[in-house]
C-alpha cells in the first residue's frame, strides 16, 4: 500500500476547495510532501474523499436495490439494475475514493496531530478509518485492514469479522479522543472541519450514531445482536436534526476539480455521478409507489413532489409526476421511452407535450456541469422539476437523526414494544420531512423545491398510510427508513439483512431481466441474491495471491452472491450455500 500512500499525498491538491485555507506561498501544491501542509489544511481534502466513499457506494446501492435505474441495460451501470454484474462493475470507485483519495495521508496526519496534542484531529482520523473500513466490509466482504496502510506493497487480506470489529474498536478510540482536552497551542478542529464546523459534540454524536447503525446490522447474528447496546448508542447519538452531520454543497461557477477523477469538489456527489456522465437515469416505479401508495393506502406522501421528478403539462396548468420505470416489466428490453420535454426546431423552443403510458422523466438536473440542459421552457413552463438529492447544491446527509429514529423503532418492535416503536417510527418520518425543509423554500414555484407545510406534514403523519401502533409492521419501519436514507448504502445493508423480502419491502421483487433468458446468471446464480460487489481490478492485478486466499470464490464470478460477514448467522459466511 506504499503506492497508495504516495498517491494520497499528491491528491492533497484538492485542498484548494477551501478558498480561505491557502498553502504556504513557498509550497508547490503539486508536489506536497509528507511534511508539508498543516493538519487543518489537510482535513478538508480527506473529508471530500470520505464523502465520495459514502456517496459513490450509495449510488451503486441505489441501482442494486431498485431505487433508480438506467435507460441502457447494456451499460455497465445499467447491468447493476438487472443484477448482471460484469467484471469490475462499480467495484473500483469506493475502493479508490477511500484507499487512494482519503486513507493515503491518514498515518501522516495522525502523527502530526499526535505530536502537537491535537486530539480532536486524531479522533477524526480514527473515525475516518472506522467509516472507510466498514464500507469495505459492507461492499467487498474482505479487504486488507491490519496491514493496509503500512509499507507492504502486497498486504494480506482480513476477513469481514476482523474488519467489522476493527472499525467498531476504532470508533471507540475516536470517541475517547474527541472527549479529551487538546494541548495548548494545538490546532483547533474548527480551522479545518468542513463537516461540523469544529463542533466536537456533533462528532461524538456521529460516532454513536454510526455505532448504533453498525450494531443493528448484526440482526442475523443472534449471539451478537444486542438491543440494549444499540439503544444506549442511540441515546448518545443525534437527538434532533440540530445534531446532524451534513455536507453542504454548492452550484458554483468557481470550479475546482479533484486530481483523481477530475470532478468538481464543490458539487453534490450524486449529481456528479448521475448527471455529469453521458447516461440517463430514472426513478423506479417501486420507489414512486413508496411515496404515492405507501402500504397500499393510495395516499400521496408530501415528500413525493420533492423526491420524484415532475413536469408541467397542458400549457403549464397541470403537473405530471413520472410513474417511474417498472423494473418488474420488460420495459428496458426494447420499449422506447418518451420524455415530455421536446425541442421544436421550427420555433427553437422547448415544450411539454401530452403524456402517454411510455412517458417518464429522468433525474437530469440543470447545474453548472449541465448548462445546456433545459429544465424550464422559454415561457416559464417547468420541463423537469428534478429531485431533492440529485441537485448540484443538494446536501449530503451523512449521519442524521431520522435514521436513529428508525433504528430505535426496529429494535423496540423486535422486542414487542409496539407503542414506543410506533412513536419512534412516526418521529423518524416527521424528522425527515423537517430535514428536507431545511433546504426547501416556502414560496418556490417549482413543487420539487417548495417547502412542505406543517399542515401537509401533520396530515400525512395522522393518515392511514402512516397508520397506528396497532398496525405497525417491520416492513413499514424499513420502507419509511428507505425513503429517509435515499441514495445511502445503508438501504442495501438493510435489504440484505431482510433477504430482500417482499414481506418487508412491499411490492419489491427481483428485476424482470433477472428472470429473462437475456440475463447471464453466472454473476448471481439462480436462487441467490446480490450480496456484495466484485473485487477490484487493482487487487486482481497487483495483489492476486492475497486476494485469492481471502475467500474460496474470490476469483470467481459468483463471489457477488456470497454474503459478507455480518449478513450471515455465524462465522462460516465464506462457505454459505
Amino acid at each position: 500500500m506504499k503506492k497508495i500512500n504516495k498517491l494520497g499525498i499528491a491528491l492533497l491538491m484538492t485542498l484548494m476547495f477551501a478558498s480561505c485555507m491557502d498553502l504556504d506561498i513557498n509550497t508547490n501544491p503539486s508536489s506536497l510532501s509528507s511534511s508539508s501542509g498543516s493538519i487543518a489544511l489537510r482535513l478538508p481534502a480527506m473529508q471530500f474523499w470520505m464523502g465520495h466513499t459514502h456517496q459513490t457506494t450509495g449510488f451503486f446501492a441505489a441501482l442494486v436495490n431498485q431505487q433508480i435505474t438506467l435507460s441502457n441495460r447494456g451499460d455497465r451501470y445499467g447491468s447493476l439494475a438487472e443484477w448482471t454484474a460484469a467484471n469490475n462493475t462499480a467495484s473500483t470507485y469506493p475502493y479508490q475514493a477511500f484507499y487512494v483519495g482519503a486513507a493515503g495521508t491518514f498515518n501522516d496526519v495522525y502523527r502530526m496531530a499526535e505530536a502537537e496534542g491535537a486530539y480532536h484531529y486524531m479522533g477524526v482520523i480514527k473515525l475516518f478509518r472506522a467509516m472507510g473500513f466498514m464500507v469495505m466490509c459492507d461492499v467487498y466482504g474482505e479487504m486488507p485492514y491490519i496491514k493496509a496502510l503500512g509499507d507492504e506493497l502486497n498486504p494480506a487480506y482480513d476477513d469481514g469479522k476482523t474488519l467489522f470489529n476493527g472499525a467498531l474498536a476504532e470508533l471507540e478510540e475516536a470517541i475517547a479522543l474527541f472527549g479529551k482536552t487538546q494541548e495548548i497551542g494545538a490546532k483547533i478542529l474548527k480551522d479545518g472541519d468542513a463537516w461540523n464546523g469544529g463542533d466536537v459534540d456533533k462528532w461524538i454524536k456521529m460516532c454513536y450514531g454510526l455505532k448504533a447503525r453498525w450494531l443493528n446490522n448484526l440482526s442475523k447474528k443472534t449471539d451478537l445482536y444486542d438491543p440494549v447496546a444499540i439503544l444506549e448508542a442511540i441515546s448518545n447519538a443525534p437527538q434532533s436534526n440540530d445534531d446532524n452531520t451534513v455536507i453542504r454543497h454548492e452550484n458554483s461557477t468557481n470550479v475546482v476539480k479533484d486530481n483523481l477523477w477530475g470532478d468538481d469538489i464543490k458539487t453534490n456527489y450524486i449529481y456528479i455521478w448521475l448527471l455529469n456522465w453521458s447516461r440517463v437515469y430514472y426513478i423506479t416505479k417501486w420507489y414512486v409507489d413508496l411515496l404515492t401508495d405507501f402500504d397500499g393506502k393510495g395516499i400521496v406522501d408530501p415528500r413525493a413532489d420533492k423526491l420524484v421528478p415532475s413536469a408541467q403539462i397542458k400549457g403549464g396548468t397541470e403537473w405530471f409526476r413520472t410513474p417511474g420505470v417498472d423494473m418488474q416489466s420488460d420495459i428496458r428490453m426494447g420499449t422506447k421511452w418518451r420524455s415530455p420535454a421536446l425541442y421544436d426546431a421550427s420555433t427553437k423552443k422547448w415544450t411539454v407535450t401530452e403524456t402517454t403510458d411510455s412517458t417518464v422523466i429522468s433525474l437530469q438536473t440543470k447545474g453548472i456541469h449541465t448548462p445546456n440542459y433545459r429544465d424550464v421552457a422559454e415561457d416559464g413552463t417547468i420541463l423537469n422539476t428534478g429531485t431533492f438529492y440529485v441537485r448540484p447544491d443538494a446536501p449530503t446527509h451523512l449521519l442524521c437523526y431520522p435514521e436513529m429514529c428508525f433504528i430505535k423503532a426496529e429494535v423496540l418492535f423486535r422486542q414487542g414494544q409496539t407503542s414506543p416503536a410506533f412513536d419512534a417510527y412516526k418521529e423518524g418520518i416527521k424528522a425527515h420531512i423537517d430535514l428536507l425543509n431545511e433546504k426547501l423554500v416556502a414560496d418556490d414555484v417549482n413543487i420539487s423545491k417548495k417547502a412542505i407545510t406543517a399542515a401537509e406534514r401533520d396530515a400525512y403523519l395522522n393518515s392511514a398510510a402512516v397508520g397506528t401502533a396497532a398496525d405497525l409492521t417491520l416492513g413499514k419501519i424499513m420502507m419509511q427508513k428507505f425513503i429517509a436514507l435515499s441514495f445511502s448504502n445503508q438501504n442495501w445493508n438493510d435489504m440484505r439483512r431482510m433477504d430482500y423480502s417482499p414481506n418487508v419491502y412491499r411490492g419489491w421483487a427481483e428485476p424482470y431481466e433477472r428472470t429473462s433468458g437475456n440475463n447471464d446468471k453466472k454473476w448471481i446464480p439462480a436462487g441467490k441474491q446480490y450480496r456484495r460487489l466484485g473485487y477490484v481490478s487493482h487487487e486482481f492485478n497487483y495483489n492476486n495471491a492475497n486476494l485469492a486466499a481471502s475467500h474460496p470464490h474470490a476469483l470467481l464470478d459468483d463471489i457477488r452472491s456470497f454474503p459478507v460477514w455480518w449478513d450471515y448467522p455465524n462465522d462460516d459466511y465464506k462457505t454459505a450455500d
